[in-house]
């Protein structure tokens, strides 16, 4: 929870992660605790039982929950060894004492932290665990780990000279972040993507994906065993692959209500094949991106095993509504990232997202569209700056076509929309999109900057624009 005064601001843990973590992980302790009585019937302290938990110790370890993470892990390993050792020496503990003593401590290292824990802003300092900093010698950053982030909070890291402190479970970290910038002038701390982003979670999509293929193949495979093995397998994956195909073109019904129902009063600036922009006053636009039926969203230059159009309507295929859901995930990791590195890099616009709608953001209105007539001289060194500041912060930035880049009252270039992706997704990223988009004839750089890409496709580039002028 946070508190605004006139000139004072404060951050703690908030209740939600205190629920979340602390007590779904005793939650989770219970439950090991059950299975071990019912399933194995171990009611007293076992060799078994507490090599359980050292292992489930490392796989929380390994998942880095909160800055209480280390402190939670040692509890759990203290409980195995103390397990494990007392049934090596032949002493009968009921399960049940260990399990409450785990369980309190844990309750108790939790509510320790959430009272104890704060950032507070006030008269040019910061104020953290009884220690106060200047705040212009104070940087900070933002952390928002996998789990936490799918429930809304995150860590504040502060770094000031050589140390750094963190706060965990703050919700809305990256709003809070932007506050104490640009309300208290805290500096914006130097951050870097990990290598990996979603890679990981997009493999576990993709193999799940795979193992349910698996599954229909050897379920028709058995099936067939009075047929000889080499008919068996064509059959298996004739049948396999008609049988995927009517699944994936199974009709479900596009959500009820359009998305933008509520804003439609307001002027419609621009259309995209996932977005409607609207102006919503002098310095910030809405942007709506649609679910699957709504917007016109024409898939028919995409390669997709749909039977029939592949544009949305009112009933849609399940693999169309696949693919668009995917892309939406993506473009929301896009506008999550812009909002992270808004201050770190300055040619992307501030971003603000709008509370109990999904699928919309606001953005800073930038006017004016980049032109032939309008093109800066030093629009290559502004680029060259734009490819260094994404390369500090290990991204890369696609879809910057002349459209998307726009130039605001000092003639400084704005990059509008576009995917962020960090060193790692970009390879999968260009191998999908280059796969599955018919209209992409290819990548290719935008004046010669590594990280800025663009599709080669019907629309206007940059590089057209700034070639046709100095030609």
């Amino acid at each position: 929870m946070y508190s605004v005064g006139q000139q004072k601001l404060i951050i703690s843990p908030s209740l939600r992660w205190l629920v979340i973590n602390p007590v779904f992980l005793c939650l989770e302790i219970l439950a090991i605790n059950m299975i071990l009585i019912t399933k194995f019937n171990l009611n007293e302290t076992s060799f078994f039982g507490g090599f359980v938990f050292i292992i489930f110790s490392s796989v929380y370890f390994f998942l880095n929950f909160s800055q209480i993470t280390p402190i939670q892990t040692l509890l759990l390993i203290f409980s195995g060894m103390f397990e494990i050792i007392t049934s090596l020496l032949s002493y009968n503990f009921g399960r049940y004492w260990i399990m409450m003593a785990l369980v309190t401590s844990q309750i108790i290292v939790g509510l320790r932290y959430y009272h104890r824990t704060q950032i507070i802003a006030e008269n040019k300092k910061i104020i953290i665990r009884s220690r106060d900093f200047l705040i212009d010698e104070t940087s900070i950053e933002v952390s928002v780990k996998k789990i936490g982030g799918l429930f809304g909070f995150g860590d504040i890291i502060l770094h000031n000279k050589n140390e750094r402190y963190v706060v965990s479970g703050v919700y809305q970290p990256v709003e809070k972040r932007r506050i104490l910038i640009d309300d208290f002038q805290v500096k914006p701390h130097i951050q870097y993507a990990p290598w990996e982003g979603t890679l990981i979670e997009f493999m576990i999509f993709i193999i799940v994906l795979i193992i349910g293929i698996l599954s229909l193949f050897f379920n028709i495979f058995y099936r067939l065993d009075g047929f000889d093995i080499s008919l068996r397998i064509i059959f298996s994956i004739i049948f396999s692959l008609i049988t995927l195909i009517i699944i994936l073109n199974i009709r479900i019904p596009r959500v009820r209500k359009n998305p933008a129902s509520d804003i439609m009063n307001l002027d419609l600036i621009n259309t995209g094949m996932w977005t409607q922009i609207f102006k919503f006053n002098e310095k910030l636009v809405i942007k709506q991106l649609f679910r699957c039926g709504w917007g016109h969203n024409d898939y028919n230059k995409h390669r997709a095993p749909i039977i029939g159009a592949k544009k949305c309507g009112k009933w849609n295929p399940l693999i169309l509504n696949l693919m668009h859901n995917v892309m939406l995930v993506y473009q929301m990791i896009g506008i999550h990232r812009r909002r992270i590195y808004e201050h770190q890099i300055e040619f992307i616009p501030r971003t603000y997202l709008t509370p109990g709608k999904s699928y919309r953001y606001l953005q800073e209105y930038v006017s004016k569209p980049l032109t032939e007539s309008n093109v800066p001289d030093d629009i290559l060194e502004q680029f060259i700056e734009l490819n260094n500041d994404l390369e500090r912060a290990g991204l890369y930035i696609d879809d910057v076509h002349a459209g998307n880049v726009r130039l605001n009252i000092n003639d400084r270039i704005r990059i509008v929309d576009g995917e962020i992706y960090t060193n790692g997704e970009v390879y999968v990223k260009n191998i999908l999109v280059k796969g599955i988009d018919e209209r992409i004839e290819g990548m290719e750089s935008v004046l010669g900057c590594n990280r800025i890409i663009r599709w080669v496709d019907n629309r206007t580039s940059v590089n057209e624009i700034v070639y046709n002028k100095y030609k």
